[in-house]
Order: C-alpha cells, then structure tokens, then sequence
C-alpha cells in the first residue's frame, strides 16, 4: 500500500497544471456532481462552517463549498504539493483558508468540524484501514456534523460492471481523450485504485458511528453520499 500511495503522490504532482482540463473528461457530469453535493448541505448560508476538503487536488469542490458559504473556514487537505499551489490561485479571493500538504490519514483530526467533504479521494483507501479512517472523521464532527463524498464505486454484477466500464470509456473517448490515454487511465485505476460496491461504504460508515447515511446521486460507477453524525 505504501508504494501504491508513492505512486498516486507521483503522478498527481506531475499531472497537476493540466489536472482540471483533463478531470472533466475522465469523470461524467462532474460539476453538476460538485454542485449538488455543496447545494445538499444543511446549513444556513451565512453560518461561520468549520469543513475540511480532504484531497483537495486542485481546489474544485472546496471552492464551490466557499461559494454557498462564503463565511465558512475551509481547511485544504491533499499530499501533492504542486495541486495546493494550483489550488491556492483559486483561493486569492478567501485568504482565511488553510492550506495543509500530507497524507489525509495522517492529518489532526483533534478539532471539531461542521462538514467534512471529499471528492474522488477515498477510493484509495482499502478495507479495515478505511473504516479506520471513517472513525477519525466521526470523531473529527460536531454531534450533527455531515461527511459528504463523491467517489467510484463497482457492483457485484459482472454484466452490469461492464456496462459501466463501457458506458465511462465511451464517455472519455466522447469528450476528446485519445484512446492511449483511455487505456492508460483504465491501466491506472486498476492498479492504483480500490473501489467498493457502495452498500459496502454505507456498512462502513455505519460502522465508523454515523448515525445515518444516504445517496444523493448516482451516474453509472459514479455516485454521492452523505452520512450524518
């Protein structure tokens, strides 16, 4: 796990400067799926938040988290250091938010938080370890905090996996990825990611102490959660 980590680290410092223009041609609907994971918070607009956006990347969803909720505190979580630059130039016009360059398992979680967010992230961490992790983040939430996610999931049904598979690489070929580069993110996500069937994530969180969780939204292997404190 340690070397597949080195290696996730590795390649998002150098892909960062062109991050977002090739982002949005792996993943469907991305924006709309960043909009409405902030536009589900349940909070007042102008309320002082406390949130952390663990694996930041280039900034996107915490942005969109400042812009329903300008007051908020934002703390910025991600271990490539050539994403927070990129992300910080984002931020120039929020200059209370906090920039933190590491490992998100291994970030303080002493404080107390409203809202943790997270996007496309998570599916780097694997079995017990994640549930380990989902405990930190529990504990890290005021008592009616929310964690809020988007991530990839896979399905029990190998018939319906290749429809997903299928329907996600027509979609990169779609929106102007070359078919090596298609190939090469498909060869990645094999081998460096770990994505679950997303009843499994909602066991997980139910084991981690969230008293409730829910799906927001789904398009094919790409999905949106909630889970309540």
């Amino acid at each position: 796990m340690k070397n597949r980590f080195k290696e996730i680290k590795k390649h998002f410092e150098k892909e960062a400067k062109f991050f977002d223009s090739f982002f949005y041609k792996i993943v469907p609907q991305y924006r709309q799926m960043l909009e409405i994971l902030v536009q589900s918070m349940p909070f007042e607009k102008n309320k002082k938040l406390k949130v952390i956006d663990l694996g930041c990347g280039t900034g996107n969803l915490g942005l969109k988290a400042k812009e329903y909720y300008p007051h908020a505190h934002l703390t910025c979580v991600d271990m490539s250091e050539n994403m927070i630059k990129m992300a910080k130039t984002k931020f120039e016009k929020y200059p209370d938010t906090v920039f933190w360059h590491g490992d998100i398992r291994k970030f303080d979680y002493s404080k107390k938080y409203d809202a943790v967010i997270s996007s496309m992230v998570l599916h780097h961490v694997e079995g017990a370890e994640k549930i380990k992790f989902y405990k930190k983040l529990h504990k890290a939430l005021k008592t009616g905090g929310i964690f809020l996610n988007i991530d990839i999931f896979i399905t029990k049904d190998a018939v319906l996996q290749k429809f997903y598979t299928d329907k996600w690489i027509s979609f990169m070929s779609e929106n102007g990825l070359a078919l090596n580069k298609v190939k090469e993110m498909l060869l990645r996500h094999k081998k460096e990611d770990r994505p679950v069937v997303i009843d499994w994530e909602l066991s997980a969180l139910k084991k981690a102490g969230f008293k409730s969780s829910d799906i927001i939204f789904k398009n094919f292997n790409f999905a949106g959660y909630t889970a309540k404190k």
